[in-house]
């Protein structure tokens, strides 16, 4: 910059000598060329002014260089600037093709090879088998009395004082009050399908431990053996309760819809 301001200085000096001193150190300061261009356009016209000619051309390539160095550093600033969205773009192209390889690995190891169930299926298994259960249970919650046979003719008035307004009537063998009405526990039938669904749930648990914190493994073991009686006898009305609380506790338990159709047909052995 200051050898242009010298430069520029120096031919006004040379040049113009009449000019006030004043308006010589504004165009020097200001780097104005506009003078020396038009200068060049009379002199190269005459051989003989070549030197002058020379001079001014070295004074233009320079002041081009500062141009070019106001441009580069201009430049320089605007990468600056974008380095964020430069290393970003950098790094996209991998982090594309990463995502994509860990589904094409999962695709071939959990669809193709059948080497096991991914996170979501081994979820979605557990969730069946507690559907399972809830099923089994709120059909012995508490059931009504099953209806009196159909019979005609003479056993009319039998069947009538046998109504549950006259009489007994036949109660449904798959559950068993206990002294107070409001309670039912399960038969040994039922009890054994409900142990068959928990020793289902345990064995997905333990091998798929590793879908599981070491926390929720601990807590949903506490459940289940809550639902088997381990813990103490419980009625069907509890059983339901440690399922809802399960429901309401576990994130794994709650299903996020996604508008895709579950497949249930891959979990049915």
């Amino acid at each position: 910059m200051a050898s242009l301001k010298n430069m520029i200085r120096s031919w006004l000096d040379d040049t113009y000598p009449e000019m006030p001193v004043s308006q010589r150190e504004s165009l020097a300061n200001t780097m104005d060329v506009s003078l020396i261009e038009r200068k060049k356009e009379d002199s190269i016209k005459h051989i003989y002014e070549i030197n002058s000619v020379v001079r001014m051309s070295l004074i233009e390539m320079q002041f081009i260089k500062k141009e070019l160095m106001n441009a580069m550093y201009a430049m320089d600033e605007l990468m600056s600037s974008n380095e964020i969205n430069i290393n970003l773009a950098s790094v996209t192209p991998a982090v594309l093709l990463l995502y994509g390889a860990n589904h094409t690995f999962k695709f071939l190891y959990y669809a193709l090879l059948k080497l096991g169930k991914s996170r979501e299926e081994t979820y979605a298994s557990f969730r069946l088998v507690l559907l399972d259960m809830e099923r089994l249970l709120l059909m012995r919650s508490n059931p009504p009395l099953a209806p009196p046979p159909l019979t005609w003719g003479e056993s009319s008035k039998k069947n009538l004082l046998s109504s549950p307004h006259f009489g007994p009537m036949i109660v449904d063998d798959s559950s068993t009050r206990a002294n107070n009405g409001d309670v039912t526990v399960l038969k040994s039938d039922d009890l054994g399908m409900l142990m068959l669904h928990i020793h289902e749930c345990r064995t997905i648990l333990w091998r798929n431990r590793k879908r599981f914190t070491r926390q929720i493994i601990r807590d949903v073991s506490e459940d289940l053996s809550e639902l088997a009686g381990e813990r103490g006898p419980v009625s069907v009305q509890q059983q339901l309760q440690i399922m809802a609380r399960m429901a309401r506790t576990y994130p794994f338990l709650k299903v996020v819809s996604t508008g895709v159709a579950l497949d249930i047909s891959r979990f049915v052995q």
